[in-house]
């Protein structure tokens, strides 16, 4: 949304993108072969699982407010242990977001303070 307003002197909102970048998901009652139920996340930190419900929400929420609708995006779980025993995975999350949005073309750039 501030992509859209901010650009020139004023743009229309049409949709907002949201993607997110999480480690294994571990859904409760849905284990999925991959993903290594040894891994540990530090206390402090959301889950992957809160942070693709939460986020999403969240993103949502704030477009709905402005009428700007998330319409599109991606979303990617990933852990994984190297054979060297390293973990590879997204513990920290990544949340990309975007705006887009129409203008006329007269207003690309701002005018003079008056």
């Amino acid at each position: 949304l501030r992509d859209v307003m901010a650009t020139g002197r004023g743009a229309y909102p049409v949709a907002g993108v949201c993607s997110y970048c999480v480690g294994n998901l571990q859904i409760p009652g849905y284990e999925l072969p991959w993903e290594d139920a040894t891994f540990v996340y530090p206390n402090n930190l959301a889950s992957p699982l809160a942070i693709e419900v939460e986020a999403s929400n969240g993103a949502s929420d704030y477009g709905n407010k402005y009428g700007e609708p998330v319409i599109h995006g991606f979303t990617r779980s990933f852990g994984q242990r190297l054979p060297d025993g390293e973990r590879f995975e997204w513990v920290k999350p990544i949340m990309f977001s975007a705006g887009i949005g129409q203008m006329d073309g007269r207003h690309c750039t701002k005018g003079d303070p008056t």
